[in-house]
């Protein structure tokens, strides 16, 4: 029956939800949850589940996922707290496995807790243990997730004032770790592409002198001096 909340509440997560490609959308979304469903516990239970079963090739969507658990936040905390709770076991989990697959699901899973982390949704700590998981180990895909968690939230974690001193230190670990290990090239690559998005070298604009002829230099001598 297309008329009951049941099947509304179906279309909107299944159908209308993976189709947000904006924040207008993504705050439609919201607000027709809130005014729909929100009043049941199910519904809520739901819609976490369906933020963490999001397809782990969609990494476009993980921004406007963590927005729309932002914006829930603010009203039921019964649907964000579930979702990073989950995401961090499954980040954990993934990382116990010694042999080298999932590299995409393990991916998915660290842009997605960073996400919420920039949203504050997920507290900073989450990540900072994320990153030193994957820090005790620095080998295989642990190098990739590593990366994509700084890519993802490096450059929030380390601007905060609060999460600065601990992100630099974790940063320097990691640079101690890379000239200590003899890494291949890609590795390499993408541990620096990682650090140069978290902390960009500081560079001097250049500016060019003009050199004037003897004349020029006299006349503007007389006049400007």
């Amino acid at each position: 029956n297309k008329d009951t909340p049941h099947y509304k509440l179906q279309v909107l997560l299944e159908e209308e939800l993976p189709e947000c490609h904006n924040r207008t959308q993504i705050d439609a979304i919201a607000e027709k949850f809130c005014s729909n469903h929100a009043t049941s516990k199910t519904a809520r239970k739901r819609l976490s589940r369906t933020l963490f079963l999001v397809p782990r090739v969609r990494l476009d969507l993980l921004p406007y996922y963590s927005r729309l658990a932002a914006i829930m936040d603010r009203v039921f905390s019964d649907v964000s707290a579930p979702l990073v709770k989950e995401l961090e076991a499954q980040f954990h989990g993934q990382a116990r496995w010694k042999k080298q697959q999932h590299l995409e699901s393990r991916l998915k899973t660290a842009r997605f807790l960073g996400e919420l982390t920039k949203f504050q949704v997920a507290p900073p700590i989450v990540v900072m243990r994320a990153l030193r998981r994957c820090l005790d180990d620095f080998s295989g895909y642990n190098i990739d997730v590593a990366c994509a968690l700084l890519e993802s939230c490096g450059r929030y974690l380390y601007k905060s004032p609060h999460t600065r001193s601990r992100m630099s230190s974790l940063l320097d670990t990691m640079m101690r770790i890379k000239k200590a290990k003899n890494l291949d090239e890609r590795a390499i690559s993408i541990i620096n592409s990682a650090m140069y998005l978290v902390n960009p070298p500081q560079t001097t604009a250049r500016k060019d002198i003009k050199v004037l002829p003897p004349m020029e230099a006299y006349l503007k001598e007389l006049f400007m001096v």
